[in-house]
Formats: structure tokens, C-alpha cells, sequence
């Protein structure tokens, strides 16, 4: 088992919240191409922001690729965040998208398309309230969330693409502390939103059913990702559980940066 870090007296006051300042990951931003969902394939600025309230993996069950936000027994999660301004936060967005090769592509076209940013985390409901401040500051960008489901993200938030990922039994989290059916309620009621779930083999169909069915979910807005951290993984998972999802109509996602970029961090 790996060591435990132990956090110094710097440690702890650098995971401070601070009043107007986003907590920012040790990724910070980068642009590429949304890897997964609706919008996969769409260039994007990813800003990765820190901290979550659930702990995939911790407790068995698929282990997180972004543990370095959230568990506190690893360095990372120390040494890594920052503390960005929201008018910062904005100009780096900014900054970030005029050195891709897109802008001039958008400059030729008249920005017929809006930019887009992807906030991810963690879990960036934490931080919303911020979040709603950053979209005042960037009106013509399309901004995508990504959540648990835990959090009912802010009425504010409403034009805003909400990529929910709703977490089963196979996360290691317990089930009152993963799923919120107000919450996922909540979200299926926004225009532009959107349900995640990560499937390993065809038992977890039983929990996805349940969920669809108690919360009312909009089965058009239903996508089934097969787990994996690597692309053999995602292909051994959607083999297993490819036909359940065909049953019910459904739509599957692939982990696309897997088979772009392979397992690593995006920085």
C-alpha cells in the first residue's frame, strides 16, 4: 500500500478556501478535445478545479483518474492547488485558447460556433457560485459542467450544459452519500442536460434502471460509458455491456481521450 502522506501546517493553509478565488487543480487549464458525451470531439479549454465530496475508488470499485483532486492520503492533493481570481481565472481561459490552432480557424469562420470551456474537477458544484461569476465574464463562450449529481447546480446556471455522471455501487461510495434523487431530478428538468453512466458489466444495468425509473430520468438524454483507465479496459467493458444498452435504446460514449492520448494527464 502506498505511504500516506502527512501534510505540514503550509499544507493544510494552502487548501483553504479563499472568498473570490477559485481553487484550481494542479492541471490548471489546457485546451483539447472534449473526450466524452454529446460534445465529444468539440475543442475546448478544460479548467479543472479542485476538491470533491464523493471518493471513487478509495473504498474498491474503479479507481478515479483525477484522485489528485480529492484524496487526501496523496501528496498531489496537497502541493498541487492554486488560488486564481475569477477575472484571472477568465483571461487565463482566454490566453489558453489563443495559442490552439481553433482561434484562427474561428477568426476565418466569424465565430460562428461559440468557444467553449469545460469545468471539471473534482466536483465543480463546490465551487459554483463562482462558476456563475466566470460565465458573466465570458458571455459568448459555451460552458460545460461536469457533476456527480449530488449538488443541484444553481438556477444561474441554466444555459449552461450540464454533463451529469451519476455514480453506482461500482464506485466504492456508499448510497447515500452518491445518490440524490432531488438532485438528479433537478438536473433532468435543465434544457441542456445530460446523464453519464460509467458501466462495467451488465449487473450495474439493474442500479441505472432503478435510477432512471425513481428519478424520471429522459431516457434521450441517457449515455452509457464503459469503464477503464486504459483503452483495453474501455474495450473489454463495452463488449460486456454493449447489448444492454442496445435493449433499452441508449446511447454509448467512449473515454475517446484514452484512444487519442492514451492514460495521462492532461496538462
Amino acid at each position: 500500500m502506498p505511504e500516506i502522506y502527512q501534510p505540514t501546517a503550509e499544507d493544510k493553509q494552502r487548501l483553504k478556501m479563499r472568498e473570490g478565488m477559485f481553487k484550481v487543480s494542479g492541471d490548471q487549464i489546457f485546451a483539447t478535445l472534449q473526450g466524452e458525451g454529446v460534445t465529444a470531439g468539440e475543442p475546448a479549454v478544460f479548467l479543472r478545479l479542485h476538491f470533491c465530496n464523493l471518493a471513487c475508488g478509495k473504498n474498491g470499485g474503479w479507481q478515479c483518474d483525477t484522485g489528485y483532486t480529492w484524496d487526501t492520503r496523496r501528496e498531489d492533493f496537497w502541493k498541487e492547488p492554486i488560488d486564481w481570481s475569477i477575472a484571472q481565472t477568465a483571461e487565463n481561459i482566454r490566453a489558453e485558447w489563443e495559442k490552439t490552432p481553433w482561434e484562427e480557424k474561428f477568426q476565418k469562420d466569424g465565430k460562428a460556433s461559440k468557444k467553449r470551456v469545460v469545468v471539471t474537477g473534482g466536483e465543480p458544484t463546490l465551487q459554483q457560485a463562482k462558476i456563475i461569476e466566470i460565465t458573466k465574464l465570458l458571455p459568448d463562450w459555451a460552458f460545460e459542467i461536469e457533476t456527480n449529481g449530488t449538488i443541484a447546480p444553481r438556477p444561474e446556471l441554466i444555459n449552461c450544459q450540464i454533463n451529469c455522471s451519476p455514480k453506482l455501487s461500482n464506485s466504492g461510495n456508499a448510497k447515500e452519500r452518491r445518490y440524490k434523487p432531488d438532485v438528479l431530478k433537478a438536473i433532468n428538468a435543465m434544457p441542456n442536460s445530460w446523464f453519464k453512466f460509467v458501466a462495467l458489466d451488465p449487473k450495474d444495468f439493474e442500479e441505472i434502471d432503478q435510477m432512471v425509473q425513481e428519478c424520471g430520468l429522459d431516457p434521450k438524454k441517457i449515455l452509457i460509458m464503459p469503464e477503464g483507465y486504459t483503452k483495453d479496459n474501455v474495450d473489454e467493458h463495452r463488449t460486456l455491456v454493449e447489448e444492454e444498452v442496445k435493449k433499452r435504446g441508449w446511447n454509448f460514449t467512449m473515454r475517446n481521450q484514452l484512444i487519442w492520448f492514451g492514460p495521462k494527464r492532461r496538462t
